[in-house]
């Protein structure tokens, strides 16, 4: 699969967006990003700053920005796009505290493995281990031999009497609906053989109960910009990172759209309008210049209904978007990348016991 970025001077760089096919652990060094990837979009009424973050970050979760590769030079850069270098470093600054980022002495700015996330220990061995002691305990008391507690355990679990569950993965998205739907598709891609548990942010947050379920979870996944907080909120959790790309049938309605049209893009974040309108133009070049709006800006409701297609971020109707009568829109869906999820898998098979 690729991905074409726009260099924002007539250019196109093809990327392939196969991250899994390249695993970036015990790798110390890969090619350089070429600084043709970034663009600032000075026709969008966004911050610089905010524009060159959310294109990282986004890039990353597509996977067309892979681990390990090192970043431009924060003077090199800079010059490129024609913003101060305070900027540039500013952006690598507050990535690097978000753990998306990572600096080697000497050797430059690279992105980190979100996919390293994996827990030392296992969220079932840690379940069970109070039982355990429970079990040795009581055995004692009945003065049961070592020899006889592990008989009664082997032949209780031999005999089928105890099924042992498969892996399980608590998926930690930004709305419900659409972190359902992504755990549907990545059980289906698993096979049966690992769980994929939908919650959250704001669930964790909010709800006491939600965090009892972390107990039954061998680690947890979420976006990249995501991970620094949910690890904070879900300590002794491993916290991994998998990749996200256009589905399928959004890259469909996009090239489907009549040249000429009226495009308006509502999007919910700031840092990623620039990548959501690239993305757009990728997919759909015959558009001429889509107009974008934040979803709480006063012009957005004027402008969808002048608008002939409206295309909209995924969570935007959760969080109350009405769109005109008889408007056409659709929204503009991700799917998990399949290798990554086919390497979760199996690294959850293989590691834990």
């Amino acid at each position: 699969m690729t991905a074409r970025l726009s260099a924002g001077n007539g250019e196109d760089r093809v990327i392939r967006q196969d991250s899994a096919n390249l695993d970036a652990r015990g790798q110390e060094k890969l090619e350089r990003l070429d600084v043709t990837l970034f663009r600032i979009d000075r026709t969008l009424e966004l911050p610089i700053g905010t524009q060159l973050k959310g294109q990282i970050e986004y890039g990353i979760g597509l996977g067309v920005i892979r681990p390990g590769q090192r970043l431009p030079p924060v003077r090199e850069l800079a010059e490129r796009l024609g913003i101060s270098p305070v900027t540039v470093g500013q952006v690598y600054a507050e990535l690097k505290r978000g753990g998306v980022l990572r600096g080697r002495t000497g050797a430059g700015t690279f992105v980190a493995d979100l996919m390293a996330g994996w827990p030392t220990r296992g969220g079932r061995g840690s379940e069970i281990q109070s039982s355990i002691d429970a079990l040795v305990t009581r055995a004692r008391a009945l003065g049961l031999s070592t020899s006889e507690v592990l008989g009664l355990v082997s032949a209780r679990m031999e005999g089928g009497g105890l099924g042992v569950p498969p892996p399980s993965v608590m998926v930690v998205g930004n709305f419900m609906q659409t972190t359902i739907a992504y755990c549907r598709q990545m059980e289906r891609l698993s096979e049966g053989k690992v769980r994929f548990l939908p919650t959250t942010v704001t669930q964790l947050q909010t709800n006491p109960s939600e965090r009892q379920r972390v107990d039954l979870c061998q680690m947890a996944v979420t976006f990249a910009h995501r991970r620094a907080e949910v690890a904070r909120m879900l300590p002794g959790l491993g916290v991994a990172v998998i990749t996200f790309i256009p589905s399928m049938e959004t890259r469909m309605k996009l090239a489907q759209i009549d040249p000429g049209s009226r495009v308006v893009l509502v999007v919910i974040n700031p840092e990623f309008a620039g990548s959501m309108k690239a993305g757009v133009e990728q997919f759909a070049p015959h558009i001429t210049e889509p107009a974008v709006v934040l979803i709480d800006a006063p012009e957005c409701q004027d402008l969808m209904k002048n608008a002939d297609v409206i295309v909209y971020a995924t969570g935007a109707d959760d969080l109350g978007l009405k769109f005109p009568d008889e408007s056409v829109y659709f929204e503009y869906q991700h799917t998990p990348n399949p290798h990554d999820v086919s390497r979760l898998i199996a690294e959850l098979t293989t590691r834990l016991p």
